[in-house]
């Protein structure tokens, strides 16, 4: 054999060991992908009516949306600790739970405008008022240590007009 047929073969079985390489890289890269297609379908417990169920998710916040997409409430974990529930999104009635790490609870039904109209505070010293304006609490009702109750009334212009302890 002469010396450039011998270079012609050397070259021709580097060539083939190349594409044997290849050939079973690509096939591997197949099988990955029928498997991860394959996945789901291999485990139809987890997913009923195409919808995933898990048995852990976890997340700092987390988006209510309506039909058309439109944020329509949510729950979050903000950085002080504070958790916030809401109910209804900007620009419609809406209900709020804050329950910070520190200090009580407050439970608040809003207006279109964002106006506080109903709370429920849950202190050491609990109690629930009603305003109509969102700034005046007209009826309220509450609880002083070793009194009982108290009940105010005020007007519209936030002038107290009944108070019974």
């Amino acid at each position: 054999m002469t010396p450039e047929l011998q270079t012609v073969v050397d070259r021709l079985e580097l060539v083939e060991r190349q594409n044997r390489s290849l050939r079973l890289m690509a096939l591997l890269a197949l099988l990955i992908a029928v498997a991860a297609v394959a996945l789901p379908y291999v485990r139809p417990a987890a997913v009923e009516g195409g919808v995933a169920r898990f048995s852990l998710v976890e997340a700092n916040r987390f988006l209510l949306r309506d039909l058309n997409g439109s944020v329509a409430g949510g729950i979050e974990n903000l950085p002080d600790g504070t958790v916030r529930m809401v109910l209804g999104g900007r620009g419609s009635t809406s209900a709020h739970f804050v329950l910070p790490r520190s200090g009580p609870p407050q439970f608040t039904l809003r207006s279109n405008a964002g106006q506080v109209r109903v709370g429920l505070d849950g202190s050491d010293r609990p109690g629930f008022w009603l305003s109509q304006d969102g700034q005046y609490s007209q009826v309220a009702l509450g609880t002083i240590e070793g009194k009982g109750g108290e009940i105010w009334v005020r007007d519209a212009l936030g002038r107290p007009r009944f108070h019974a302890p």
